[in-house]
């Protein structure tokens, strides 16, 4: 098992991950929050968190809690509600949508190769609102937090005469004003808001705080901080999330929390299309369900690190369709062939596989390996197995449903013909068989060994 190296940006550097807990990792993401269904944008910060516990898990060797949330509760949750259930009362119409759009994400991620099983919860915000309550009561307490026109707000200044830091993620000036957020500020720029006053219409849970009642609801960045720690405790190994988070989000986690949450925070870089970053608020963004194979854009996001920008275009997932099926086809090659095997090349693959990969996700560098490995004649069990065990780490399923021809009575008699008419040096009637083995999907090509075979990728 190797030692896995990952860039922590609280630390701005890679440095080699060391978990709180000997043999076992946890790790929290950021989730979707469920208004509409996410773009591949989005998607990509999921695919990076899964390629994450997918490599601790495989190459790393250990065992790891991954835990996401589900944010249904927040001002654009309540607009939509409002726009798709005018007839329902506000709770029961926050639920319907978060239901329908939940549901869609986890179809979304399923069809990008998350399985659902690994993530040991999926948690969701309005079910964890005593917990929240706790922790804004607790800064309340510690005067860190105010009541305001019956809100609460979290106070940057109080928060730093305690001597923390807040801006441990990014450098924060707020005289610069540069706090971007749904959120409104009181007493001080930066002050951000743990609780809500309830507004008329508007979803509102009871809050007996203070010797008084406040109905509202959450904050965005209290749910993060009360469901993390709920899961995983006061601090655990990894906190994941896209790079647009890190600011405000991630910071007010950290100061909601009295300190990091996390020994390491992993964000990817934003997904790009014609130049602009892709966000619902521009309008230039793509959904899974404009895509034929979701696996393919899969594929392309390993093709780039995450920690790049990366360009999104029809061309480009056009691309990574005609590598995705080559590479299964390659993967019939092995299944439906025998030949020479040569342990050493797939030992050294292993071993340049494992490297890439330790060394802070370097999956473009994974996808070099594997095109050489691909691009050799080794058809033997060990190389079926290094190809199983690049599926385990990259979920690209290469391997899936991948069909045994050699069990298929008319593939078999269409190649022992092809066979003895070549013998006879018929090479007419050889192409005319080559045809009828296309027409069953089935390619097929000659060399010094003989006829290797493979199911054609559609």
């Amino acid at each position: 098992m190797k030692q896995i190296t990952l860039y922590n940006s609280l630390a701005n550097k890679k440095v080699v991950f060391e978990p709180q807990q000997q043999g076992s990792a946890t790790i929290y993401s950021c989730g979707p929050t469920v208004y509409d269904q996410v773009h591949v944008g989005n998607l990509r910060a999921f695919i990076s968190a899964d390629l994450v516990q997918r490599v601790l898990r495989k190459v790393g060797g250990l065992s790891v809690k991954w835990v996401m949330n589900i944010t249904d509760i927040d001002d654009k949750m309540i607009e939509r509600a409002r726009q798709h259930y005018p007839g329902k009362e506000p709770m029961e119409a926050l639920h319907s949508l978060a239901q329908t759009y939940t549901q869609q994400f986890r179809d979304d991620i399923t069809a990008v190769g998350i399985q659902l099983d690994d993530l040991a919860t999926i948690s969701v915000a309005t079910e964890h609102i005593p917990e929240m309550q706790t922790l804004i009561t607790q800064l309340l307490d510690s005067k860190i937090a105010y009541i305001a026109d019956g809100s609460i707000y979290f106070s940057i200044k109080r928060y730093e005469e305690t001597g923390q830091k807040y801006g441990q993620l990014v450098d924060v000036s707020y005289d610069a004003q540069t706090r971007i957020d749904d959120q409104d500020q009181k007493q001080g720029a930066g002050d951000f808001a743990l609780w809500k006053a309830a507004k008329p219409d508007e979803p509102s849970w009871d809050f007996e705080v203070a010797g008084q009642n406040l109905p509202g609801r959450p904050g965005w960045h209290i749910e993060c901080t009360a469901m993390s720690t709920t899961y995983l405790g006061q601090h655990f190994d990894i906190h994941t999330g896209g790079i647009d988070l890190k600011f405000p989000h991630h910071e007010n986690e950290i100061a909601q929390n009295g300190g990091s949450l996390a020994s390491i925070w992993l964000h990817n870089e934003h997904l790009h299309t014609s130049g602009d970053k892709m966000s619902k608020s521009l309008g230039n963004f793509t959904t899974l369900t404009e895509i034929e194979n979701p696996i393919t854009y899969r594929l392309l996001v390993m093709s780039s690190h995450y920690r790049s920008q990366m360009d999104f275009s029809s061309a480009g997932l056009e691309q990574a369709s005609l590598r995705h099926k080559a590479l299964r086809e390659w993967v019939s090659r092995v299944v439906n062939n025998k030949s020479v095997d040569n342990e050493k090349l797939i030992a050294d693959l292993r071993e340049r596989f494992d490297a890439a990969l330790a060394d802070d996700l370097n999956t473009p560098e994974a996808m070099a390996v594997i095109a050489e490995a691909s691009a050799s004649t080794v058809f033997s069990p060990s190389m079926h197995e290094f190809i199983q065990y690049i599926d385990a780490c990259l979920g690209l399923q290469l391997g899936r449903d991948q069909t045994d021809l050699r069990n298929d009575e008319s593939v078999i008699q269409l190649l022992d013909s092809r066979e003895a008419v070549r013998r006879a040096k018929d090479f007419e009637r050889s192409d005319k068989i080559r045809e009828s083995l296309h027409k069953l999907g089935v390619g097929v090509e000659d060399t010094q060994s003989g006829q290797v075979i493979w199911q054609m990728a559609d």
